[in-house]
């Protein structure tokens, strides 16, 4: 039989023993404010006395306190637009699908939605509709989980 020391298998904090090393604490706020998140929402909008609106997938990239700002994404909607049919030779207006292209949103962080467990933001962006070849202005609500 060997004589064996016994062995203390605690775990040891190196920086505890030398006197001159500082833990490190930082309290400030971190210089980027790039922020990478998901939404999902629902908007309307009513340009040149036409109605537009859908639901569009939203992703932001930057966050300055409760503003969120967007990067192009793409939506599913409707809209009503005039229509000639010949037969009638009358101008209607038909609510028919359209899919936009949100050039550019920007979010505002309403507050938080303990049931959902996410917050909600009033959102407005600004649209290119790719069926109608028109630009307009949407306003609405969108989710997210951060």
């Amino acid at each position: 039989m060997q004589n064996i020391d016994p062995v203390s298998f605690d775990l040891l904090d190196a920086r505890a023993d030398v006197p001159d090393v500082k833990k490190v604490i930082r309290n400030e706020d971190p210089h980027s404010k790039f922020v990478i998140k998901q939404h999902v929402g629902a908007s309307i909008g009513y340009d040149n006395s036409l109605m537009h609106g859908g639901v569009g997938f939203y992703v932001t990239v930057a966050e300055w306190g409760r503003w969120n700002f967007g990067i192009p994404s793409l939506g599913a909607g409707w809209t009503r637009y005039p229509t000639y049919d010949r037969t009638e030779g009358l101008i209607t207006l038909k609510n028919q699908p359209t899919i936009f292209v949100s050039i550019a949103s920007v979010h505002y962080r309403v507050s938080y939605v303990q049931s959902l467990g996410m917050n909600w933001y009033l959102n407005l962006e600004q649209i290119y509709d790719l069926r109608y070849n028109m630009t307009g202005s949407q306003f609405g609500i969108s989710l997210s989980n951060k």
